[in-house]
């Protein structure tokens, strides 16, 4: 997956982690500190905004799965239309005045990303392959899709609801879900990430991807069937990295990368 600049997590999320630290990480109070660093990205990025800026929210939608009858090839083929590559929430980097040293070189920008979970990817194997089904049909099961505003009268709530004896919530709920559903089932935490994509029909929706040793894969409520990511019917927007709960960059869209089967890219980088 083609990545792009860093992005701040999104807002819902780490009001999640605040409230639920251990489904955000080994270590809770490593988990609160990054909450609070989060909280400051975000205040110093509204800041230099202005004050005309509101505040960025980007909820993802219910959904809807679209067409009634939807197939697995048709929702496989569903191309997504004129990409938006810019979305809110992004943080910019900013470089301070300073006597800096400047190396050029050339880099694979996924690399390094690439290198550190190679450790930790698990091989595809047909109880894995099993596992995925089990836990993507289970919870798109067991949760009734329900908007935020009807179920906690706010726009964006992310949250476990399965945990707390609910049976209803929207993407972003089946999606904590899964993660602790595969988590619990031994997967490594650095393997399962979360993707926010906007559909066909122009609205904000979350995924689960799970890294294996054949490629990501995606959970979706909008679908029983996993697929690639290359083939979910979406334009992606950005993810988590490595299972960080507080790490996410922007998503390139391979449709205008120059060679989207792997180019190399120069880059300038500063110390």
């Amino acid at each position: 997956m083609p990545l792009g600049s860093s992005a701040l997590p999104p807002l819902g999320y780490v009001a999640f982690c605040e409230r639920k630290p251990q489904d955000c990480g080994a270590d809770a109070r490593v988990v609160l500190a990054e909450v609070s660093r989060a909280k400051a990205d975000r205040a110093e990025l509204m800041a230099a905004l202005g004050p005309s800026m509101p505040p960025v929210i980007m909820p993802a939608a219910l959904g809807s799965p679209g067409p009634a009858h939807l197939t697995q090839a048709s929702f496989i083929a569903a191309a997504p239309e004129e990409p938006r590559l810019v979305a809110p929430g992004v943080q910019e980097p900013v470089v301070a005045p300073a006597v800096i040293e400047t190396r050029v070189e050339f880099i694979d920008p996924t690399v390094h990303v690439l290198k550190q979970a190679d450790e930790t990817t698990p091989h595809m194997t047909p109880k894995l392959w099993s596992l995925l089904n089990q836990v993507n049909g289970d919870v798109n099961g067991a949760i009734e899709e329900r908007t935020d505003r009807v179920n906690y009268g706010v726009d964006d709530y992310w949250n476990t609801p399965l945990e707390e004896g609910r049976r209803a919530g929207d993407c972003e709920d089946y999606v904590l879900e899964k993660q602790r559903a595969l988590l619990a089932a031994g997967l490594p935490r650095p393997a399962i990430n979360i993707g926010l994509v906007t559909t066909r029909w122009g609205e904000s929706h979350a995924v689960l991807l799970v890294a294996t040793s054949e490629g990501e894969y995606v959970l979706d409520n909008l679908s029983p069937w996993i697929v690639a990511w290359r083939q979910a019917p979406y334009r992606w927007v950005r993810r988590q990295l490595n299972g960080d709960a507080f790490t996410w960059v922007m998503i390139e869209d391979p449709a205008r990368l120059p060679n989207p089967g792997g180019g190399r890219l120069l880059i300038a980088s500063a110390r």
